[in-house]
């Protein structure tokens, strides 16, 4: 794994760190391999709980999502370079059956939860503001529990509020098909605004303490859902559309403008590529580098620098290197601070529940 300088490392141990998008678990490894999150595993670049601790991360978002689990799937999978022997756990489902979104997703997050709860002394799941301060206190990572889509609540606005009780803090509200309230970036044709129960349902986002994610959302969806929320959005995971045009998650100035507006975050995805089979990062191509400060740049030139964050999409072992790249590349301290977690952290104080 790529060495976390002791500049890093000590910044990392004077300021809140966040991943807007660090745990994938609807990844294969999960669902498939149960992968025990609480063992280090130093033959690949993806997070588990004691590496999120090695690189100095306050909080991470862990997302989960509805995954297609046929035998053409597993069989997939199971070819696959990256795949390990699965640890001593049960099934996600223990027959053939096809289960529907709602336990598809419910299934995921519990298998998450069980390696929370196995880990107390290193991690914490957070569901209120309380929270946030009290596993920095504590020395423990943060986790804040999130999902994809919105086809495993539909039109039901009790299985919403249910999932937010079990600690469901954020939610990515589209990602590549047209859904009951909104439109995804794939959409373009459709006009993309919120039907009457997308309104309801952001309604109900608000009211539960869950933030709302943009990634995947046409234009007139995402400023129709800035418009509409009535506390701050913000978009995971994603690329100014005028460095990236071609890029499908990327946005406009206008969108981005009305975020910032609003008191949302963008979460700038790095585009730096995996290594093959998911091997670590030993290096870090420094012209994927440039690319990502320059979209950094830009974002901060639009929106001011509180409304950028970073979603790494999966590769938080990236995290250390970005924060001594900003500051290479002239960042002050506490602008690296507030893009490296401050502004999602200002925003999590604003949407979730006080305790």
């Amino acid at each position: 794994m790529r060495v976390v300088s002791q500049r890093a490392r000590q910044f990392h141990q004077n300021h809140p760190i966040c991943d807007m998008l660090g745990l994938n678990l609807n990844h294969p490894r999960f669902v498939l391999d149960d992968t025990d999150l609480t063992q280090r595993a130093e033959d690949h670049f993806r997070g588990d709980f004691p590496k999120f601790g090695d690189w100095g991360m306050n909080l991470v978002v862990a997302k989960g999502g509805v995954t297609l689990l046929t035998d053409e799937y597993r069989a997939l999978w199971n070819l696959q370079p990256e795949r390990r022997a699965k640890r001593d756990g049960e099934s996600l489902f223990l027959t053939l059956a096809v289960p529907n979104a709602t336990q598809t997703v419910l299934a995921e997050l519990d298998r998450f939860l069980l390696n929370v709860e196995k880990a107390p002394d290193s991690v914490h799941l957070v569901r209120t503001v309380s929270d946030l301060d009290g596993s920095r206190e504590a020395g423990k990572v943060a986790l804040l529990m999130a999902a994809n889509r919105a086809d495993w609540f539909g039109d039901s606005p009790g299985v919403l509020r249910q999932f937010s009780r079990l600690g469901l803090r954020m939610i990515t509200i589209g990602q590549a098909t047209r859904e009951l309230g909104w439109d995804p970036s794939s959409e373009t044709r459709s006009g993309g605004r919120l039907t009457e129960l997308g309104v309801r349902m952001i309604a109900e986002m608000n009211q539960c303490g869950i933030l709302i994610d943009l990634a995947h959302s046409n234009d007139p969806c995402a400023l129709d859902v800035i418009e509409i929320s009535e506390t701050p959005v913000v978009d995971t995971h994603s690329c100014p559309r005028a460095l990236s045009p071609g890029e499908n998650r990327a946005i406009p100035d206008e969108v981005m403008r009305a975020i910032s507006k609003r008191g949302g975050v963008l979460g700038i995805m790095p585009p730096i590529s995996r290594q093959p089979g998911e091997a670590p990062f030993e290096t870090i191509d420094p012209d994927e580098m440039a690319s990502t400060l320059e979209q950094i740049r830009y974002a901060v030139d639009v929106m001011g620098v509180e409304a950028v964050g970073i979603g790494t999409h999966f590769t938080t072992a990236l995290m250390p290197a970005l924060t001594d790249a900003l500051l290479d590349d002239g960042f002050t301290e506490a602008d690296t601070a507030a893009i490296m977690g401050g502004n999602f952290l200002r925003v999590l104080r604003h949407v979730l529940p006080e305790s």
